[in-house]
């Protein structure tokens, strides 16, 4: 089943979209992406929708910081019961961990983690979907978005000791730089912001001590009626093949606690293979790489498990018709 979201910032998005002057036709493109699913006041679409929709919207404008630029003074009210459940929280903390707790009353596509906010500053997320899901528009729109909203609570210019992105970028880095006032680093193992210790402590201008209780009540209300989502075993494993893709089946399936025999059972039952999830990961990562960064074809394939340069190319032209070299040029082009 595809992983669900919140369709509200799509709607925004399109709402924006169209105010430029773009019909649903470009919009849409031949993505196959229906725009009735973002009609009414509580819009749901599936994740892949969801991010390929953004990256659309930065084909259609040629706005290659188009989710930067979408985060920047968003209607933070338009996120309903969540958004206002935070926002009317004392302090940057407490609306931070009431964010991680009741995102999954949004949808059950993102993992929103303040595991080490109180120790070590850190909010990350990352998204239950395949890495082949191409979703840098909508991480990088989700990044600003906190940041700006924070400021704009506090009125104060809030900088983050460290910004993280999983994906790459090698173009218009410093608008981002510049917002966040901070090292912005990509290709992470992570989505993560750090943020400093005295900052957490800040009052939010919009607290309302009343309204927090009675939000607080409805939030976990909503939660209760949510049945527990456990990841897939396909999640699982793509977490362990991140690490390192030219991890052995025998020593993934240890360190997942189960037999081989038992993780390729499960594999089938979920219409993959061992073998098909590595690749997978192996074309989405070298497709990233070859495009957002200027890394040689050598390291390319190390990084991804390769013996050598040959034999990743082997494999990248079997996926997309295509040398590693073509490819680059053709995202250069673009």
């Amino acid at each position: 089943m595809t992983p669900k979201h919140t369709g509200i910032w799509a709607q925004t998005l399109v709402e924006a979209l169209r105010k430029r002057g773009i019909s649903d036709q470009v919009i849409v493109g031949n993505t196959g992406i229906s725009l009735r699913a973002l009609e009414g006041d509580e819009p749901k679409i599936g994740f892949d929708d969801l991010a390929l929709l953004f990256e659309r919207a930065e084909e259609v404008t040629g706005d290659n910081l188009l989710g930067f630029h979408h985060a920047k003074g968003l209607d933070y009210r338009r996120g309903g019961l969540i958004t206002y459940t935070g926002v009317s929280s004392p302090t940057v903390r407490t609306c931070l961990h009431n964010l991680a707790r009741y995102q999954r009353i949004s949808g059950d596509a993102i993992e929103l983690s303040t595991t080490n906010l109180d120790d070590h500053g850190l909010i990350e997320w990352h998204f239950k979907v395949p890495r082949s899901v191409v979703r840098r528009q909508y991480v990088e729109f989700g990044g600003t978005a906190v940041v700006d909203i924070i400021r704009r609570l506090t009125n104060r210019r809030v900088t983050p000791q460290k910004v993280e992105f999983r994906h790459f970028r090698k173009t218009n880095l410093k608008p981002i730089s510049r917002f966040f006032s901070c090292t912005v680093e990509y290709g992470s193992d992570e989505n993560r912001i750090t943020l400093k210790q005295a900052d957490l402590d800040l009052p939010l201008r919009s607290a309302d001590n009343q309204l927090y209780k009675l939000l607080r009540k409805f939030s976990e209300e909503a939660l209760d009626t949510l049945c527990p989502e456990k990841p897939s075993i396909v999640i699982a494993l793509e977490e362990r093949v991140a690490a390192n893709p030219g991890k052995s089946q025998d020593d993934a399936a240890k360190e997942l606690g189960m037999s081989t025999r038992t993780l390729s059972r499960r594999l089938t039952e979920a219409g993959t293979t061992y073998f098909g999830v590595v690749e997978a990961y192996r074309e989405a990562m070298a497709k990233s790489m070859l495009a957002g960064t200027d890394m040689q074809f050598t390291e390319v394939a190390y990084v991804l498990g390769y013996a050598d340069a040959s034999t990743f190319s082997t494999a990248f032209k079997r996926w997309m018709g295509k040398t590693p070299s073509q490819y680059r040029g053709t995202a250069a082009s673009r």
